[in-house]
């Protein structure tokens, strides 16, 4: 049984499910606990993935504790109903962890995606660095992006043979739509839809793709980034500045109040999955502080400034292609405006191969199972 609850963990999920769903020696059931109906809905339209169970947990207003305990109450019902020999989960959410929680209490065998990912410290990202470490100590199967998240594991004195460096499954996932987004036809009617969309031109200009939600910025550090990125878009109006935001009121509240009317910088709506990775492919580079961009841009060659105090995705960092800033203003300036002179001269960020992987990484997975 898989299950997801997110749309990143749907789309980290798809290509695995993809291969399952083809093998005659396994029978997968997949699961999702309907948090993000509309999101999970893009995704698994685009990947051709059909659900069996949905736990229809979305509520409005519902915190860590409501998600949690609904999890739980409904997935006891579901592996009483359906008991798998294997339950996988995806990455760091709380909907993994209660997952994975719940299929402990079944002794049921738990395989972990993306397994072994740390910024070693506990609040940063949160509540996301506490549930990869909750899952781990529960796992059968921890399938780990890199090798350094291979050692994290051992490091942390897990057995090695649990551990299995398999890349990370969003590369397989990208190079599944990357030729849909060479198609010239589709190029044009995703413009046309994104700029109908937004009531603007978006790619009259080259542009710089901003996202910002992480949940421990919020407040006076946040409104502090976001000072920077206007003090810079001020100084490059020859750029758009896109900018999808999160329907989060803490996320919405500050960036409307600071960079709301600014000429350069586009507020746009959240965009679903396909339209995202198109804004990602056709930006000069990205600001974030999303942990999934830092490994999704290198498959379309784009430099990316970490606005984060730490990362688990080191990888990134020492492939030369991710710059780690904090919520420094002057660093993140610096960096910006390094990568803008780079870019014109021609710089090569992407010389090295893909540390997360080479899209094979669903085909391991299966054939790990399939051996044990």
């Amino acid at each position: 049984m898989i299950i997801f609850g997110t749309r990143p963990e749907a789309i980290k999920m798809a290509p695995v499910i993809n291969v399952l769903k083809k093998e005659k020696e396994i029978e997968t059931i997949v699961c999702s606990t309907g948090q993000h109906r509309e999101m999970l809905k893009q995704v698994l339209d685009i990947f051709d993935i059909e659900i069996d169970y949905d736990l229809d947990l979305m509520r409005p207003n519902q915190d860590l504790f409501d998600i949690s305990v609904n999890t739980l109450t409904k997935l006891k019902e579901v592996l009483t109903t359906h008991t798998p020999d294997i339950l996988m989960v995806q990455g760091d959410t709380s909907t993994a962890f209660i997952s994975a929680l719940a299929s402990f209490y079944k002794r049921i065998k738990i395989a972990h995606v993306e397994a072994g990912l740390r910024s070693y410290n506990i609040n940063s990202p949160y509540p996301e660095e506490a549930n990869r470490r909750f899952i781990s100590v529960i796992s059968d199967y921890n399938f780990t992006p890199t090798e350094d998240s291979k050692q994290n594991l051992i490091n942390e004195g897990f057995p090695k043979e649990n551990i299995y460096v398999t890349g990370n499954t969003v590369i397989d996932a990208l190079y599944m739509i990357k030729d849909k987004l060479e198609d010239d036809f589709v190029c044009n009617k995703t413009e046309e839809e994104i700029n109908l969309s937004t009531q603007t031109d978006l790619f009259e200009k080259p542009f710089i793709l901003v996202t910002m939600h992480r949940r421990e910025k919020f407040g006076d550090e946040f409104k502090s980034v976001l000072y920077t990125i206007k003090e810079i878009a001020l100084q490059r109006p020859q750029y758009n500045f896109i900018y999808p935001v999160h329907l989060n009121p803490n996320v919405q509240g500050p960036v409307n109040e600071i960079l709301k009317g600014v000429n350069n910088i586009k507020l746009i709506p959240p965009q679903d999955y396909f339209k995202f990775i198109y804004l990602m492919s056709k930006c000069l580079f990205i600001m974030t502080d999303s942990g999934g961009v830092q490994e999704e841009c290198f498959v379309f060659e784009k430099p990316v400034i970490v606005l984060r105090d730490v990362t688990e995705r080191n990888e990134a960092i020492k492939a030369g292609y991710a710059f780690l800033v904090s919520s420094n203003s002057s660093l993140i300036k610096e960096k910006f405006f390094e990568i803008e002179e780079n870019l014109k001269t021609g710089y090569n960020y992407f010389a090295c191969e893909n540390p997360f992987g080479n899209g094979k990484s669903a085909y391991l997975i299966k054939n790990i199972l399939l051996n044990n």
